[in-house]
This record gives structure tokens, sequence and C-alpha cells, in this order.
């Protein structure tokens, strides 16, 4: 009896599978091990090439992960067992993706040493950079291994890098699933990376998966300009903006084709919706803001709680609003008795982040956090040095209708300059057309039969 439930469990093994993706399995256990009926060692390493430098710990993996530990007999893996594997790694919940990646970081018992976990992060990182590139045709950026190495850090919240001599850097597969649990980011990578080595998901299980974080760029010539970001920052940044801006950057602004001119730069950016802004400080600091609604030019705060602050070197963070203001964007220029710049945070002289409006010059204050968004300090030093600076408008672009042009007709020299706008307000004079423009839109249109005798009346004179 005790026999025949054991089978039918076994047998229940490969049901988390889709009976096309079984028979993926079974195709591809062949490919693997021929007309053998068992995979070992030889036949893994001969599948396996170069997409996983931990190929040794990963036949460990397979026989060691937690549906196979006991299950498996003289070092040959069934292909039930290959199965049941793969069903941990692409259907696994937290905990059993949690001991996939510590078996393969050399666990021993429930601890796996934070140098070896750190080390296999990065190679799922660097790995599928690599599977993942042709997926950044419209940018031209790319990483290297100091990039890599920060991503890796940042996704095991690690303060430094760990070191391989230091034997006390040990940690549970408690903290290792937490670490996932907080990083889908991540669990896309592992997941692509594992897909490329073992694809057997159907088609309408790889969709998310194979979503590229890098959005599509438009307006950019790459023979006349560069970027300040690399492939792995503009994928941190896009991953936190809502979903619906995520499939489109187009540039607005880059001090390295339009000068260092904050006027240049407002004249960019006002009036473009949401938008991304990434800053390069004079000791190589990399930072900046998302804003969820047009740049104008105001003498006070304004914009939503979804705007954040952000840090990309030398370190990875984004700080989200904290609900203790509502202090969110700030632009103006030419006034006397306001601060003149863009800024996001904190209060008036003040900022988060800070542009000044002689462009080169900046703040970021926030001892111990910006009130408004929690971040720390954003540049090397308070006060900073504007290397680089650009701006990305995110999301698709409003398209201009008909409806549009006649609006722009009946617009005020005053819409369109702002900042004389704002100095009006503060001086407290009032726009004396606004009324007139009022009355003029008010009035009923004038029917054709008055049109005909207005017409006439210039032919009798």
């Amino acid at each position: 009896m005790g026999g025949h439930e054991s089978k039918e469990k076994e047998a229940q093994i490969l049901d988390i599978f889709s009976q096309e993706e079984r028979v993926h399995v079974h195709a591809l256990f062949l490919k693997i091990v021929g007309n053998q009926h068992a995979l070992t060692e030889p036949f893994l390493k001969k599948y396996v090439t170069s997409w996983l430098p931990q190929i040794d710990q990963l036949w460990r993996t397979i026989y060691e992960c937690q549906v196979n530990k006991g299950h498996v007999k003289d070092n040959k893996v069934s292909e039930l067992r290959f199965g049941a594997f793969l069903g941990q790694v692409f259907k696994g919940n937290y905990g059993e993706k949690a001991n996939i990646l510590s078996l393969l970081s050399g666990q021993v018992g429930s601890q796996v040493h934070l140098y070896q976990l750190y080390k296999t992060v990065c190679s799922f990182v660097q790995c599928y950079l690599d599977i993942t590139a042709k997926d950044h045709a419209t940018w031209k950026c790319s990483c290297n291994a100091d990039d890599v190495g920060r991503m890796s850090q940042n996704i095991l919240a690690l303060d430094s890098i760990p070191r391989a001599d230091d034997t006390s850097q040990y940690r549970d597969c408690y903290e290792v699933e937490n670490w996932i649990a907080r990083e889908p980011m991540f669990l896309r990578m592992f997941d692509r990376v594992f897909h490329k080595i073992f694809p057997v998901l159907a088609k309408h299980n790889q969709d998310t998966m194979l979503e590229s974080f890098l959005p599509v760029v438009t307006n950019v010539d790459w023979s006349k300009t560069s970027t300040i970001l690399d492939t792995l920052s503009i994928s941190f940044i896009n991953r936190n903006i809502p979903r619906e801006q995520q499939k489109t950057w187009r540039l607005l602004y880059s001090n390295r084709i339009h000068g260092d001119s904050f006027s240049q730069l407002t004249r960019f950016i006002m009036g473009k919706g949401p938008s991304v802004m990434v800053v390069q400080d004079s000791n190589g600091h990399l930072f900046g803001c998302y804003v969820s609604t047009s740049w104008e030019i105001k003498p006070t705060f304004y914009g939503g709680e979804n705007c954040f602050l952000f840090t990309l070197k030398p370190r990875y963070g984004a700080y989200n609003t904290t609900g203790y203001n509502n202090n969110f964007m700030y632009l103006n220029q030419g006034q006397e008795t306001l601060p003149n710049g863009l800024g996001l945070g904190g209060q008036l002289e003040y900022f988060g982040l800070w542009i000044d409006s002689s462009f080169n010059s900046g703040h970021s204050k926030a001892k111990p956090k910006c009130t408004t968004y929690g971040s720390p300090q954003l540049s090397c030093h308070p006060e900073f040095t504007v290397e680089c600076l650009e701006v990305w408008a995110v999301g698709p672009e409003k398209k201009k209708n008909d409806s549009d042009d006649e609006e722009e007709a009946k617009t005020s020299i005053l819409d369109k300059d702002l900042a004389a706008k704002a100095i009006l307000e503060l001086a407290g004079k009032t726009q004396h057309s606004e009324g007139i423009r009022d009355l003029i839109e008010d009035e009923p249109e004038m029917s054709a039969e008055m049109k005909r005798k207005m017409n006439t009346i210039p032919k009798l004179l």
C-alpha cells in the first residue's frame, strides 16, 4: 500500500508543468543524455557550456535541491528527478529558489558564505546581460565588471563587497530567501538565465520573463552623443517608474548636446509630461529623480506623490515620498525673492536635490534624511558641481491634434512665458486679458446669416 502511494506521489511531481511543458522536459532530457536512461555529471557538463560558471555546483544542485534530496542514487538523475529540479527552478516559491541559489553558492548545511553568494549573483547578472544583448538595440551603452558588482551588491543589500578570506561572513537560507523576495528584478534574471540553459516553459509562461527591462529609446543620434547611463542603471530606474511609462524613453535634454545652460534646460523639459533627470557630479556620483508630471515654472512646490529620488553610483537606491510634506517639485527663474533653479524635496534653500539657475552648481542636503523623500545625501558632497545632466521623457508621447492648434492660437504670450506670469502673480498683478478672453470664449458663434450681412456692408459703402 505504502509503495503504491509513493509511486502516485512520484508521478505527481511533474504535474506542476503543463502537458506541453512535460513534452519539452522529456525532449530536453533525451537531448542531454542521448540513448542513456539517466543524467550524469559528464553529460551535464557537455551540455552546459559557458552560460553559468558554477557548473560544478550546478550538478550538486540538481541532486541535492529540496525536492530531490535523498532520492538520487549512484550519482544518476532520472528524468523524473530532472523534471523535479526544473519545477523547483521555474515554478518554485521564494524558499525553493533561495535553496537553488544557496546550493549554487556552495551551501554547507544551512549556511552559505557571503562572498560565494555574491559571486553567484554576479554570474547571474552577467549571464543575463550576455543573453539579452540584443535587447539593447536602441541604446548605445554597456556595463563593466564594476557595474555588475554594484547591482549584485544592491540585490543582496550589502554595504560593501564581501571578502573571500572573511570566515565570519556566513548567511543562512532564510536570509537568502528574504533577499530574493525583495528583488523581483533578480528573479527575472534568475529565470531568464535558467530558461536559456533549460528551455522547457510553454510560450505563454515566457512572456513576462522575456520582457526587457530596457525601454525603447527615441530622439537620440548616438553618432553625435553618448549617455552617462549604463545598461543596469537604465534597468534600475525603469523598473521603479509606473509600468505604463516603461516602454519608451526619449531624450529631452543633455548638456553634451544643448550646452551648460539653465534656460536651455527649462526650454526643453517644460510641458513634456513625466520624466527622469540624471546628474553626474564632478566626483563621479550618479543620481537623479523621476517626476510624475510636467515641469512648470511656479513660485511654489507642486507635483505628485509618485515622484522619487534615486542614486546609481556609488550604490543603488530609490527613495519614495514619505508623506511628511508635499514639496515634490520646484522650478523657478528670474526671481529676486525666491530661489532660482530646479529642486525636489526638503524646503527652499535646503533641497533633497537642487540644480542652481547658474546650471553648474547644485546641492543635496539631507541631515539625516530629506523630509520629503527620506533620501540621504545623493552627491559626494552637500554642494556639488554638475559634470553631466540628462533629462529623459518617459512613456508614450502625447500626440498634437487640431484642437491643440486651436488652443495655441488662443494662448496669450504670458501663457507661454510662465516665468513672466509668475513674476506678475508675485507682484499682485493680474492678467487683464484673462477676463476679456473668457468673454470672447463665452460668446456664441456668429451665425451664417449674420456673417453674410456683415460681408455685405463694405460693398454697400
